[in-house]
């Protein structure tokens, strides 16, 4: 059968109309999914370089989810290491009792709950796992993450650190091990008896001494007078048979006078003493019995406190104590730097979807204006193709 002939008329306007309904095809797909570029054939390089942000944010979703995944590994641990530090604290206050134990059964009842404190970190210890994979009861677990999200690529490695009761250095301890010093107290020597003591005589009593009379007052006694001054002697005048004349000898100066004592006043008499009564007699002491002889006592071993052991042990629960301080700070630091790069992974995330979405994504509004502008089309291209037809129509009535 041959192909039916159309005019060229006809012809044209079945072709815009293939073309609308083609156009009209293309933006009810738009608007249905939202998008103008779905296929390569759409917009080649928009298509691709959209393809490259999409599988990006896809890679960067993988690795938001094991950066997640990880911190909670890590925020799991931690937790678990502030409990143990918890049990670890309680053992201090255990040593503290046993250091002021008095007896081995006293001493053995705190050495029980210091064992059980040791089960329970190790209980805890293999508790804190998160998916299987525990970072406190061993040393040989390692995570590792990829903040790219490519597969075999690792950007950072947390390390497991051992912090049951063996990873702290930790052990038990045998009953009656706090006990296990003695102190020898040494033997006294036996004593002799001791003969009584005897009596004591009483004391007779003494008669009373008679008062002494008083002492009579003294005169005060007079002044002495000065003694007067010893008058100058003349001289010898010389005569006819002696010639030699004597010098006429000075005088001698008065003695000065002695001042007078002063007189003295007369002393008052002193008053009698009053006699002393008699002193009562004393009764006789009776005789203290005789002290018996005391036997010697044997030498003794006493237990007493394992000071040293305690000692020991309370240095290995600093060391403990230290040791869960430091896993915590270090696991901690690592799990602030997952926090930052799983924020910066999320606000990555978005700039890549919303970049492939510039270039892909269909304007709802024009596509919205050229549906009604195809749709007019189409209704014009179908009337105009009416028209067309109509010539022919008209031919058809000659027959």
């Amino acid at each position: 059968m041959s192909d039916i002939n159309l005019s060229l008329a006809a012809r044209s306007n079945l072709l815009a109309l293939q073309t609308t309904q083609s156009l009209l095809g293309r933006t009810s797909n738009r608007l249905s999914t939202g998008l103008r570029v779905n296929k390569p054939i759409d917009d080649a390089a928009a298509y691709f370089a959209a393809a490259a942000l999409t599988n990006r944010a896809a890679d960067q979703t993988t690795a938001q989810t094991n950066i997640a995944q990880t911190s909670n590994i890590i925020e799991t641990a931690i937790n678990g290491l502030k409990s143990i530090t918890k049990l670890v604290q309680n053992i201090q206050g255990l040593l503290s009792s046993l250091s002021t134990a008095t007896s081995t059964t006293q001493s053995n009842s705190l050495l029980g709950q210091y064992n059980t404190l040791l089960s329970q970190i190790d209980n805890l210890a293999n508790a804190t796992a998160y998916q299987g994979i525990n970072l406190v009861n061993t040393s040989t677990t390692s995570v590792s993450v990829s903040f790219s999200g490519q597969p075999g690529a690792n950007d950072i490695t947390i390390t497991a650190i051992r912090s049951d009761s063996a990873g702290l250095n930790f052990s038990t301890i045998a009953a009656g091990l706090f006990f296990q010093v003695t102190t020898t107290i040494a033997s006294q020597d036996s004593r002799d008896s001791v003969a009584s003591i005897a009596s004591v005589a009483s004391t007779a009593s003494r008669a009373a001494v008679n008062a002494s009379p008083a002492l009579s007052s003294q005169d005060s006694i007079s002044s002495n007078v000065s003694i007067a001054s010893v008058a100058s002697q003349g001289s010898t005048a010389s005569n006819a048979t002696n010639t030699n004349s004597s010098p006429s000898q000075s005088s001698v100066a008065s003695v000065q006078s002695v001042p007078s004592s002063a007189s003295r006043n007369s002393a008052a008499a002193i008053n009698s003493a009053v006699s002393t009564p008699s002193g009562a007699s004393r009764q006789s002491v009776a005789s203290l019995g005789s002290i018996q002889s005391q036997q010697s006592v044997a030498g003794a071993a006493v237990a007493a406190v394992n000071t040293s052991l305690i000692t020991q042990v309370n240095t290995q629960v600093g060391n403990a104590l230290s040791q869960l301080s430091a896993a915590q700070s270090t696991l901690g630091s690592t799990n602030a730097i997952l926090s930052v790069r799983l924020e910066f992974s999320k606000s990555y995330v978005a700039t890549l979807q919303s970049g492939a979405a510039q270039l892909t994504v269909a304007d709802l509004n024009e596509e919205s204006a050229n549906l009604t502008s195809l749709q007019t089309a189409q209704s014009l291209g179908v009337v105009s193709l009416s028209i067309t037809n109509q010539a022919q129509q008209s031919l058809l009535r000659l027959f």
